[in-house]
């Protein structure tokens, strides 16, 4: 399945320069494949596309005073394979150190509170699979989405207490379970078809029979409709814009369908 991604960052630079890291580029792996992008600067400044310590890539550029705007846009090849009939759980001693890591607790993602609970609400089958997927449908029945009811410094604590929160949110708590179960699991920021109101997508993705399987944690946007483009342990390591230097940031628009066409990439129109 192709997907037509793209998003406009807008910004005012208030300092001499400032300087960005745009970790919104389509990541290109298994599961991925770029058909085409582009990538436009206005005004033009040098940039350089590097790839970061998780395997995605990122643009970096330093920008003078004044107005900068930074379009994206790429058609993305997603084939993502269908989760095995029954997935038994690994044996923690047995993952590789890389894997490991994602089954510690972090700053958003307070696993080691969750143990009981999480047993409890979907320790009932063995199948690991089956529970991620159960993790989901929770979620989806359990939180109100509430877009002003938490902030940056929301934990996966908090929004267990609160029962409220956006995707980012839905995506630390599902995190924290499925770590809390043993199951190796991280955070994914993208693109998703079908998101509404449109805008970037926080998801996750668990180890799940030898390899990552993509999940939406509020169990709407199937995962052959999500294209991947940053990873982390959690939020905090996972950021779509690094900047250093004083801005004021305009509205995000971003874009994400279903590409019937198998056509290429095409730049958002610029804003004005």
């Amino acid at each position: 399945m192709n997907l037509s991604v793209g998003c406009t960052l807008g910004y005012q630079i208030a300092t001499p320069t400032a300087a960005f890291t745009f970790n919104v580029l389509a990541n290109t792996d298994a599961q991925q494949r770029l058909v085409g992008e582009r990538i436009v600067c206005a005004p033009e400044v040098p940039t350089e596309v590097v790839e970061n310590s998780k395997g995605g890539r990122v643009l970096r550029c330093e920008v003078p005073t004044g107005p900068f705007e930074f379009r994206y846009a790429a058609t993305v090849e997603v084939t993502r394979p269908p989760l095995p009939d029954i997935v038994k759980a690994d044996n923690p001693g047995r993952l590789p150190l890389a894997i490991l890591t994602y089954m510690l607790p972090s700053r958003y993602c307070e696993s080691d509170r969750f143990a009981p609970v999480a047993w409890e609400l979907f320790g009932k089958t063995e199948d690991r699979a089956e529970q991620v997927r159960a993790i989901c449908a929770w979620l989806d029945t359990n939180l109100t989405y509430a877009p002003n009811a938490t902030d940056s410094r929301t934990s996966a604590w908090n929004v267990w207490e609160s029962r409220k929160g956006v995707c980012r949110d839905y995506t630390h708590l599902a995190i924290a379970f499925c770590r809390a179960l043993s199951i190796p699991a991280r955070y994914v920021g993208g693109y998703a078809a079908g998101l509404e109101p449109m805008d970037f997508h926080a998801c996750f993705e668990a180890w799940l029979g030898g390899e990552w399987r993509l999940f939406d944690p509020t169990d709407h946007i199937p995962a052959e409709h999500m294209a991947v483009i940053s990873r982390g342990r959690d939020a905090a390591s996972a950021a779509l814009t690094t900047i250093f230097g004083k801005i004021t940031a305009a509205p995000v628009k971003v874009t994400c369908v279903v590409d019937q066409s198998g056509g290429t990439a095409t730049v958002p129109v610029a804003t004005t």
